[in-house]
């Protein structure tokens, strides 16, 4: 039997800090979903992308449905959400 220690030093991630774009409209935008799929909301997140489709009409949906519900979303795909939409909903810890 052996023990692993670890070393608790590490760095800190350095996040990229984009101007902020205000939108004046929801309506027609193209809309983004980052979402965990975890089993207690899956109803409601139906029904709020339901809504927000029935309500805002936007021009194009994206969405980035995480595979491993406590994992964080793959950088990748959240880096290419960001570029093709004009906002985002991010639900339950995604």
């Amino acid at each position: 039997m052996s023990i692993l220690l670890l070393d608790p030093t590490g760095s800190v991630a350095k996040i990229r800090r984009q101007e902020e774009h205000h939108l004046e409209s929801l309506t027609g935008k193209r809309v983004g979903y980052i979402f965990n799929q975890h089993k207690s909301a899956l109803d409601f997140w139906q029904a709020l992308e339901k809504e927000v489709e029935k309500k805002f009409k936007p021009s194009a949906a994206h969405r980035v449905y995480k595979e491993n519900t406590w994992a964080p979303a793959p950088t990748a795909d959240v880096d290419r959400l960001i570029q093709e939409t004009d906002y985002a909903l991010v639900g339950l810890g995604a």
